[in-house]
């Protein structure tokens, strides 16, 4: 969504962009991209890896990593392809096919991104609301994640009509549904309420009851046990600290392009009077929410830290504890036959097995 929507049947004018902005933006997306890959691939790889962290919640935060993923790998290098080639596009039935294909997996995998943080909001809140139920149908992942899917791309089906391609260029058609003017308004507010403060407000709410209820109530059976007691308001801690982190970088992240959106919605016209790398700036600050979210997450979630330090450190102890046993094992089958030979054996076996 790089380019902006346009108002009539010709083509947005050319536009070239300063050569310090395609610098600029390229860095940045470079580092984004780079962080989004590696991330989201590393919870990917240890929710399949570590069968001990392959929880409902675990799922969404898989469910997320795949929409992150397919911003990162379609999304994000067509934003950087149209600002170095000045919002140029391929002609043709192709072009035009190709530009519905990226913008409607655009917005489809950006609203399964934030309805999985609204359903991880909902499986926490009714974690700790009601602790003893289970929530069978909505805690099902194979109900859960389709309709995720299936609904985002329900609600963003629109932009497969509004796009189009005429002279090289990316034109949005919002006169198909009216007047220019209050097809352009309800569209746009449309995406801010249905994709940025619904969910934002949901989840404030769920996690504002987390937070309250963590506070407000004591686990039972831990008021005469001190270092209990400190456990316990360390996790809580925890729990509150990711649950604003969660919130605040999601509503950071996207608050400059639903500004803008706004923007748009009051008064199309005053986008003339903006800088137009602010357009661009607005638009990579909700891209890069895709390599906030699994650094997130691995910073906060103990199981996804300890996973990750053992992938990471797991093969220098392994190789030395080999090399040690192996070197023990040559010096005992040294000594006198007088018994130590089946000895011997064993930790050549030992080693060998390691």
């Amino acid at each position: 969504m790089s380019s902006p929507p346009e108002n009539g049947t010709t083509a947005q004018p050319p536009f070239l962009y300063p050569s310090s902005i395609k610098l600029i933006f390229a860095i940045l997306y470079t580092a984004i991209i780079s962080l989004a890959l590696v991330g989201n691939t590393l919870v990917i790889y240890i929710l399949y890896k570590k069968p001990e962290t392959r929880k409902l919640t675990s799922f969404m935060y898989v469910n997320l990593a795949v929409a992150d993923l397919l911003v990162t790998a379609v999304v994000m290098p067509q934003s950087l392809e149209l600002i170095i080639l000045d919002q140029l596009w391929i002609d043709g039935a192709f072009g035009e096919f190709l530009a519905k294909f990226i913008m409607f997996v655009f917005f489809v995998a950006i609203t399964a991104s934030v309805f999985s943080l609204t359903a991880m909001a909902f499986d926490f809140f009714f974690g700790i609301a009601f602790p003893m139920q289970k929530f069978p149908r909505f805690r099902n992942k194979k109900i859960l994640i389709p309709t995720i899917w299936i609904t985002s791309m329900c609600l963003m089906t629109p932009w497969l009509v509004i796009i189009k391609v005429k002279n090289s260029r990316i034109v949005y058609k919002f006169s198909q549904f009216g007047g220019i003017q209050a097809a352009l308004r309800g569209e746009y507010l449309y995406i801010i309420v249905a994709i940025y403060l619904f969910p934002l407000v949901t989840m404030c709410i769920l996690y504002g009851h987390v937070c309250r209820t963590l506070y407000k109530h004591k686990l039972p059976g831990i008021a005469i046990n001190n270092r209990a007691t400190t456990r316990a308001n360390a996790t809580k801690r925890q729990v509150i600290h990711m649950s604003i982190a969660v919130v605040v970088a999601f509503a950071l992240c996207w608050l400059p392009a639903h500004a803008y959106h706004m923007i748009l919605a009051i008064n199309f016209r005053v986008r003339q009077s903006l800088p137009y790398h602010f357009m661009l700036f607005c638009y990579w600050c909700g891209h890069a929410n895709s390599a906030v979210n699994p650094w997130l997450l691995m910073y906060f979630k103990k199981k996804f830290r300890t996973a990750f330090r053992k992938m990471i450190t797991y093969p220098l102890p392994k190789i030395s504890f080999a090399s040690k046993n192996i070197e023990n094992a040559g010096s005992i089958t040294n000594l006198p036959i007088r018994g130590p030979i089946v000895q011997g054996t064993e930790h050549h076996q030992s080693a060998s097995s390691v």
